[in-house]
């Protein structure tokens, strides 16, 4: 009896290592003029890079998986063991860093500001070390990013006094129950908002949550007067704006 050849058939495979990712993106970037973009641009990294050595975490920005510029924001990811970091001390500390970067962009420009959503995700992403293509691409990150691009967050920084709050970040469901939920972070989970992430023409809905590290709120009314007032802190000079 003739021998019946294997049939070649798919199989199961190893999931990819999983990673925390950060996304970021500037508030009202593509409506600055072009000289301004080049400046937000380079200020971006540059903020987040001095928010991680502040945080303690400056060897690990120097080992991120996959860092990207978007050109309006920035992404990285981490292993998932630093996932609590990120969402504090990181965000908080970048807030920080963020206002003291708002003198050097003023003088650029006195409109000039930047203003920042980010969003924390969690979960298996390809990670080559960029030896091959494809590296962060998965759910995990495509979660991330419509997280970044919510309504819910555009909305709370838009609501918020632009000379205060200067961001505000979302977590995935996944990132919240396993840092926050899972008490793996200094905050209390009644800092979080519970928002929903919608997005009916690519057919997406998820929940999420939402934290605004230096919260306010914003009227038109100028003679209403910010609702908390400004906290004082030093200031740095950036290279990348004295580069822009």
């Amino acid at each position: 009896m003739a021998k019946i050849p294997r049939r070649d058939r798919r199989t199961s495979r190893p999931m990819p290592p999983f990673r925390a990712v950060l996304a970021l993106d500037a508030e009202g970037f593509s409506r600055t003029s072009s000289a301004h973009q080049k400046i937000l641009n380079i200020t971006v990294r540059d903020v987040l890079e001095e928010a991680f050595g502040r945080s303690g975490l400056g060897d690990l920005w120097h080992r991120c998986s996959f860092p990207q510029h978007t050109g309006d924001g920035y992404m990285v990811g981490v292993p998932p063991e630093y996932l609590p970091l990120l969402i504090h001390p990181l965000m908080d500390e970048l807030q920080g860093v963020l206002d003291d970067a708002q003198p050097h962009l003023a003088f650029e420009d006195r409109e000039l500001r930047l203003r920042m959503r980010a969003a924390l995700g969690l979960g298996p992403l390809p990670d080559s070390g960029g030896a091959e293509p494809g590296d962060g691409i998965g759910t995990a990150m495509t979660d991330t990013h419509r997280l970044l691009d919510a309504p819910a967050l555009k909305e709370a920084l838009a609501g918020a006094d632009p000379d205060i709050t200067l961001l505000v970040v979302g977590l995935t469901t996944r990132a919240y129950e396993d840092a926050v939920l899972g008490g793996y972070t200094l905050l209390s989970p009644r800092a979080f908002s519970a928002i929903e992430v919608a997005h009916p023409a690519k057919g997406y809905r998820a929940a999420a949550h939402l934290r605004v590290p230096r919260p306010s709120s914003w009227s038109a009314d100028a003679t209403a007067g910010p609702a908390t007032a400004p906290i004082p802190t030093g200031h740095v000079v950036f290279e990348a704006v004295r580069r822009g």
